[in-house]
């Protein structure tokens, strides 16, 4: 697959380098350059919950994080997930559902019925 070059677009791009000015173009160009692709990123990242990460790696996913807002806020997601998701089979129990009519509860008793046949 041909490397695809790097797309500087500053439009919804709330990121600390987007593209505003020549400097922070060139900059961003620069950076997105040297640092791994959002679709490599979304690998690394999830690599990095199961072990850590070599320093060169995290230094370059530092750099990316200035110029993609989006893989930041994707690490920010997989740590909470990452953090929450061992407590939640302990309490599975407690969370409430929605309460069902009989008559709703009759309805997908059905459904499955003739969803099996």
């Amino acid at each position: 697959m041909p490397e695809e070059p790097y797309n500087p677009s500053a439009v919804g791009n709330p990121s600390i380098l987007a593209r505003r000015n020549w400097w922070q173009t060139i900059l961003v160009k620069f950076v997105g350059k040297h640092t791994p692709k959002c679709r490599e990123m979304v690998r690394i990242l999830s690599q990095s919950m199961d072990k850590p990460l070599p320093l060169m790696m995290r230094i370059k996913k530092r750099f990316h994080f200035l110029i993609c807002c989006w893989c930041r806020r994707y690490e920010e997601q997989l740590r909470y997930i990452h953090e929450t998701a061992p407590q939640f089979p302990e309490h599975a129990h407690e969370v409430p559902g929605p309460p069902l009519s009989e008559e709703a509860k009759e309805r997908m008793k059905q459904k499955l019925a003739q969803q099996a046949r």
